[in-house]
């Protein structure tokens, strides 16, 4: 997977739990984040791409939009996707370390 690509995720990631949106807007950002997730599983860089691309759109931070009192920070289980993602895509040469035993980690 490229290292380039792994960072990028990586430093978006890490900026999701700052985020502030209307609680009905937070579907499409965590469907985002699952997507990045299972395109991470598959070691399908076109399909990581894309889900970095569109998560990258879905930022409020990319969009200098005015804040409503009404928006809400990520919802406890979309935040505790984040973190892991962050943890597994962050480790030095990738998630290697259920492969030693045949278990899968990146979940």
């Amino acid at each position: 997977m490229d290292a380039a690509l792994l960072a990028r995720a990586v430093e978006l990631l890490d900026d999701v739990p700052a985020w502030r949106l209307p609680p009905a807007a937070w579907s499409r950002p965590a469907a985002a984040v699952e997507a990045l997730a299972a395109a991470y599983d598959a070691g399908d860089g076109g399909a990581l791409e894309a889900a970095v691309a569109r998560l990258e759109v879905l930022s409020p931070n990319r969009v200098g939009r005015i804040t409503d009192p009404a928006d809400v920070p990520p919802p406890e289980p979309l935040r505790e996707r984040v973190t892991a993602l962050v943890h597994i895509l962050d480790e030095p040469g990738g998630d290697t370390a259920g492969e030693a035993d045949g278990q899968d980690d990146r979940r």
